[in-house]
This record gives C-alpha cells, sequence and structure tokens, in this order.
C-alpha cells in the first residue's frame, strides 16, 4: 500500500458524503497484513494480493465542449502570472514554489479548505535526506530505480523516476525550509523496500504539510479563493491557455486572465464515468467502498480533455485494495484489522475463485508481494470470492474487540456479502457457482495444502491452510477504492502533451492529475513515493511556468 498516501474518509459516490476519521491506511492495511503473517503461521499446522471551442491541438476524438466552455455572465475577472487549480499537496508545492519565484499566484480550491487528498497523507519518500544521514540510513538510488522499472515491465520512465528521486532530499529540504514538519520517524512504514518514508508531525498532512505550506505560499503574495471550483479553460485565439473560469459556492462566476494554469485538482477518483477508462469495471463501481475526498472528481481532465490533451487513463494505476461490502469502518483507536474484511480478504489463508469457480491467483500476494496486487488481480473478473473456514474466523477474533466487530458485521453481512454452508455444493449454488467446478478447485486446493506445494500459483507453504470441515463461508470481495495516479499525459517539465506528444502551450498538470511515474500498477514498494511525486511536479510545473511565462512576454 502507499505508502505516503494515506486517506481519512470514507465516501459513497452515490450521495457525496463524506465521514472524516482518524483512520489511516497503515492502521487499516497493515494491521491486517501483520494478522495474516500472523496468523499463516499459526495455522501452517493444519497442512502439511478563453473560452472558445478553438482546439489547442491539432485533434482530439476525446475532446468535449465542457472544459472549454465560457459563461453566459462574469462576475468578477482577476488577472495573475499563475492560477493553480487545487490546493492539496501537488496544489500547494506549485504556489509556494511559484510565488518563491516571483510570480503573481491564485489558487483555486473547490472545497472550504486546503488539503484535499494530502490532508490524510502520512509522510513523503526521499533518499539521501538530512534525517536519513541522522539516522544512518544508507540507501542506493539505483536499486530503487531499476526496481521500479522492473516492476512496471520497464514501460515506465526511468527518466522520470530518476528526475524525482534525485531531487526528493532536495524537495524534502525545501520543505523544511517552509516549515512543513516532521515526527523526525524515517522507515519503511512496515511494508516497504526501504527506509524511505519520512513522517509528517503527527503522522499527518493536515498537520505537518498542509497548514505550513498554505502560509508560505500566502507569505510570498499567493492568494487563495476556497469553495471555488474551476470549471473551463480559458483558450486563447492563438490556441494557448489563458486562464480558467470558476464559479463559487454563491454562484459568482470568476474569469482568472492567467500566463499559466496549473491543474492539481487530484485526478479522476469520485468520477464514476470516468474511473471505467481507467480500467475500473463498470459493473464493480457498484459495490465499491470509496476513501478519496469527493471534490475529486476529475474537473482537471475534464478541461484538460476539452484542450486537446492525450489521455493517460488507460495507462493509469488504480491505488485499490480488497474488502467485503458490509464490513464497517472503524473511526475510533483500537482499530480492527478487520475493517471492511480485509484481514478476511487479504490474509492468504483462504481460496479465491472466480465468477466460474476457478482459483486464479496466489492469494497471499497481499502480504508476500503487494498489498494492491490483489485488487488488481480482481478487476479481470465478473466476480471474485474468498472462501474459508470457521477456524479463519476463530483464530480473526481472538481479540474480544475484534469478535465483536466481527459478529456484528456477520450478522447484517450473511445471506448478502458472505455465505454460510454446510458443504461445497451448498456454497456454490448460494454464489451461483457452478458446484462441481468449485468442489474440483477446492479439494485440488486442500491436496496442495496436504502436500505442502500449490501447484497452481506456488503460494507459500505456511499459507496453506485446508477447507476441511464445515462450516464453509464465501465471502464477495469488493474494491477499497482509494485513487488513480495519473490521467493527463505530461512530460518530465510537467506541461501536458496533446496526441502528438507535443506540449499544450500554458497548461501544466502535476499530482495525481499528471502522474506519470506508474504504469496501470501502482507498486507501493518504495514509502511515500506518491507524496513525493506530488511535491516535485508542483515544483517542476511551476519552475517550467515561470520559464514560458518569461520567454513569451
Amino acid at each position: 500500500m502507499d505508502l505516503g498516501n494515506n486517506y481519512m474518509g470514507c465516501t459513497d459516490l452515490e450521495n457525496g458524503e463524506t465521514a472524516p476519521t482518524s483512520l489511516t491506511r497503515r492502521g487499516f492495511m497493515s494491521g491486517a497484513a501483520v494478522l495474516g503473517i500472523a496468523l499463516a503461521g499459526s495455522l501452517a499446522g493444519c497442512a502439511t494480493e478563453s473560452t472558445g471551442p478553438e482546439k489547442a491541438s491539432k485533434d482530439s476524438t476525446e475532446k468535449t465542449d465542457a472544459g472549454t466552455a465560457a459563461p453566459d455572465t462574469i462576475d468578477e475577472t482577476v488577472d495573475v502570472d499563475i492560477v493553480v487549480v487545487g490546493a492539496g499537496i501537488s496544489g500547494l508545492s506549485a504556489a509556494v514554489q511559484a510565488s518563491e519565484n516571483g510570480n503573481t499566484v491564485l489558487v483555486l480550491e473547490k472545497a472550504a479548505a486546503a488539503g484535499g487528498n494530502g490532508a490524510g497523507t502520512e509522510g513523503i519518500f526521499a533518499v539521501g535526506s538530512s534525517l536519513q544521514k541522522e539516522q544512518n540510513i544508507e540507501i542506493d538510488a539505483v536499486e530503487i530505480i531499476r526496481t521500479e522499472l522492473e516492476e512496471s515491465q520497464w514501460r515506465s520512465s526511468g527518466a522520470l523516476w530518476y528526475d524525482m528521486v534525485s531531487h526528493s532530499a532536495e524537495n524534502l529540504d525545501w520543505l523544511q525550509n517552509n516549515g512543513v514538519t516532521f515526527s523526525g520517524i524515517v522507515d519503511n512504514y512496515g511494508s516497504g523496500l526501504f527506509n524511505t518514508m519520512h513522517w509528517w508531525a503527527d503522522n499527518a498532512g493536515a498537520v505537518g504539510y498542509v497548514p505550513a505550506m498554505q502560509a508560505a505560499a500566502e507569505a510570498n503574495g499567493a492568494t487563495f479563493r476556497f469553495a471555488t471550483a474551476a470549471t473551463s479553460l480559458v483558450i486563447a485565439e492563438n490556441g494557448t491557455v489563458a486562464g480558467v473560469y470558476a464559479q463559487d459556492e454563491s454562484g459568482q462566476v470568476l474569469q482568472v486572465n492567467a500566463k499559466a494554469v496549473i491543474l492539481a485538482s487530484g485526478g479522476i477518483g469520485a468520477n464514476t464515468e470516468l474511473l471505467p477508462e481507467a480500467g475500473m469495471p463498470q459493473d464493480a463501481l457498484d459495490d465499491m467502498i470509496v476513501m478519496c475526498v469527493p471534490t475529486v472528481s476529475g474537473d482537471g481532465f475534464t478541461m484538460a480533455r476539452a484542450a486537446g490533451c492525450k489521455s493517460y487513463l488507460p495507462n493509469a494505476s488504480i491505488q485499490s485494495f480488497c474488502a467485503i461490502e458490509g464490513f464497517p469502518m472503524d473511526t475510533e483507536p483500537p482499530y480492527s484489522t478487520l475493517n471492511c474484511g480485509s484481514a478476511i480478504a487479504t490474509c492468504g489463508l483462504g481460496i479465491w475463485v472466480d465468477q466460474d469457480a476457478l482459483r486464479f491467483t496466489d492469494e497471499s500476494i497481499s502480504l508476500t508481494f503487494n498489498v494492491a496486487t490483489p485488487a488488481i488481480t480482481c478487476m479481470g473478473n465478473r466476480e471474485s470470492y474468498v472462501i474459508f473456514t470457521q477456524t479463519l474466523l476463530d483464530n480473526l477474533s481472538t481479540d474480544p474487540a475484534d469478535k465483536e466487530y466481527l459478529d456484528a458485521a456477520l450478522e447484517t453481512t450473511l445471506g448478502k456479502s458472505v455465505f454460510e454452508a454446510e458443504s461445497y455444493e451448498q456454497l456454490a449454488e448460494l454464489c451461483e457457482l457452478d458446484p462441481t467446478v468449485l468442489t474440483d478447485t477446492i479439494e485440488m486446493y486442500n491436496g496442495f495444502c496436504a502436500q505442502g506445494f500449490d501447484g497452481q500459483f506456488g503460494k507459500p507453504a505456511n499459507f496453506l491452510s485446508p477447507l476441511a470441515e464445515p462450516p464453509y463461508y464465501a465471502a464477495k470481495i469488493s474494491n477499497l477504492f482509494i485513487v488513480v495516479d495519473g490521467g493527463i499525459a505530461t512530460n518530465i517539465r510537467a506541461e501536458v502533451l496533446n496526441d502528438e506528444r507535443m506540449p499544450i502551450p500554458g497548461l501544466y498538470a502535476v499530482g495525481l492529475d499528471g502522474a506519470m511515474l506508474w504504469h496501470n500498477v501502482y507498486t507501493q514498494n518504495m514509502p511515500g513515493t506518491c507524496v513525493a511525486n506530488n511535491v516535485h511536479t508542483g515544483r517542476n510545473a511551476a519552475n517550467s511556468a515561470k520559464e514560458y511565462i518569461k520567454d513569451t512576454v
């Protein structure tokens, strides 16, 4: 899991409500991971996862009018050098750097306060930082970069990874110089490959990062407009981007004339119409549990697409984990490791089957490889189930608080998202699976457990636990959706690219709007890299915009 990109609220996409909570993804996910490993050991003895319709690029079949449509009336006009759309991690980074550069800056934020998804982040990646040096932490940056490229099958850009990693220590020093505070803890987040995670003060961006960066930008002369949503781009007659239109909560329409626009709106996470373009199956949206803030609705992507950007959505990486619908989220510590059924789904001790009742993966991959991988693996299925026994439930609920949580969740989910039966055939019928195929799948798996070797996918022997005695359970696996990394194609200068991969003059995209480090799968092995990329691209965009403005004036 990331590893520095954590969120504190659950959102229902249908009603748009957000329930603030102090629950962190580390508390939610790593607890389940630790429990899963412990259970694997304990159960191993049972057996031997401006307007205008003019195009800013040559052509785009995806182009719509929404992102470049001029409002009928303008209530206020503002002139600045740079307008930043969004005040999360990347937007604040861009605002501070641009204002440091001497540019006049206006930040538009859709929500009532700064932070966005970044308020819940826990820290940031860096290599060679002063904090690491103080703690004698030495890491070979080349090993990090090569590992990331290998895990993307060399489809990600090594130039982008090198640029981010080689500037990470400098970026961290820059943050500290601007008042960002850290706890002093540097670790591997409990599951990463290296000790690259630098924790914010109080382990929260809302405390260590957001207030300091907003204050730094304002001290440099930047201004903020909250509860003000950018609605479309201003496109000049020559095709360059020349500002944005926005509307505040009272309905007043603002025209911001700017020499450069930096999109930092947080990606498309809460936009159910765009998620399928990133690979999320439409039928998976119905029971999806969402943790990103509801303001992350693809505003930046929609505007960039209208200006003729090349879409990166087909290659964007989805940060999503596995859950069981009907399992509530804890909001107060101590948190149950069973949040959203995470431990049941990803502890590695059950059997995962698809709509054809066939096993399709090593069920322990969330603990042995990458905690986000199981959700990605399931996206190729129409349905996915985890099958387990009472023994697993008993072992997951030895703590009285966990047992109370589990009993309450099962009471409301049995017969809906969780099914109980006395035989394999009965369980198959409840899940509308082929009884013969499911029985064969389970019996084959039980045979692997007996021999101590998974003859299908090589699951480690300590995770092999047979489904030997009834009652048997099957839980339908849902997505616990976090965010989408990327959507707008960009280059190393954070310039938005058109279909010919040429920059659209005056338009930049940063953070989750323009993330290009990951290709389809968010590897999650380097703690804090998503936040590091947000900070770095924000700075890159501001510096690129400075040069663009200087050259075009």
